[in-house]
């Protein structure tokens, strides 16, 4: 008996065959995409929630001039905790940096609408930063090469990440200890011996203000260490940081006076005058922090 032959499918049933295998094949490679794009989101998230209890390693690409982070959870040998970093230059950093840093959540949302009126009402051509701490840390431990649009999404979703992950001070710990201090120079162990030649425990408020002044943009900002003078940007800064220390409690009036007329060990020449000269109103002058409120830093 003859076999009779199979129906020819319809034309339009081809074309949606066909359709139809583009559109599985269209999603498998968006989930794959997505994936290569959370992956390091969801990594960073999970390297987050180990803060609390290890370290970075930091090991300097000179080639490229950045910084490779690993985590390892033994403390390494130029790791310096928090406890053991001078009081002043903790309160220089937050003074410069960021003033809010133990009450925000991890941004400060008046620095931001200063930003966004300076940048688009104002049309300001030179922008303050908004960056708090936190944010500076996960910008540099994850996203160095990043700089797009979406990565300020992803840091602000992990800055909100480690606030509720890991402790005010140990935000600040590790950031002291990776960031950059100047030409491939990272860390306040390696910094405060490359400036001063002194352990972290020792450094004075001036001391402290200079490493503050460099924070922006240390490879530039450290030309008055290689000249051996202050440049006048760089005096007026110090000045203005040791102000806000001031303010802030962190020294007292006396020890202001003091480290404001002192010099670095390395200045070879006269310091600059200061462009303005800062007029203290005792009355606005917070009372000078006790070592048990230095101690919360």
């Amino acid at each position: 008996m003859e076999e009779k032959a199979k129906p020819t499918p319809p034309r339009w049933a081809k074309i949606f065959n066909i359709i139809g295998k583009v559109f599985i094949a269209l999603w498998v490679l968006a989930i794959i995409y997505i994936g290569y794009l959370v992956s390091p989101f969801v990594g960073a998230m999970y390297s987050i929630t180990k803060i609390p209890s290890s370290y970075f390693e930091i090991k300097v690409d000179k080639e490229n001039h950045r910084a490779i982070y690993k985590q390892v959870t033994t403390m390494p040998g130029d790791w310096v905790p928090l406890d053991k970093i001078s009081k002043r230059l903790r309160g220089a950093i937050i003074s410069s940096e960021d003033g809010k840093f133990y009450t925000h959540p991890g941004y400060d949302i008046e620095e931001l609408q200063d930003a966004i009126n300076d940048g688009v009402v104002k049309k300001k051509k030179k922008v303050r930063g908004a960056s708090t701490i936190t944010q500076q840390l996960i910008k540099n431990l994850y996203f160095q090469s990043d700089r797009s649009v979406w990565r300020k999404v992803k840091e602000m979703a992990l800055t909100l990440w480690i606030e509720d992950h890991v402790e005010k001070d140990k935000i600040l710990e590790t950031y002291l200890n990776v960031i950059e201090y100047g030409e491939n120079l990272y860390g306040i162990k390696d910094a405060a011996k490359f400036y001063f030649n002194k352990e972290p425990a020792k450094l004075t408020a001036r001391e402290s203000a200079f490493l503050a002044m460099l924070l922006p943009s240390p490879k530039r900002y450290a030309q008055s260490f290689r000249k051996k003078q202050l440049t006048s940007f760089a005096n007026r800064i110090i000045q203005s940081v040791l102000f806000k220390m001031l303010q802030g409690g962190y020294i007292g009036i006396e020890e202001y006076y003091d480290n404001l007329d002192s010099r670095f060990t390395w200045e070879k020449h006269a310091q600059p005058e200061p462009n303005e000269p800062i007029v203290i109103d005792p009355n606005q002058l917070e009372p000078e922090a006790s070592s048990d409120d230095l101690g919360n830093l």
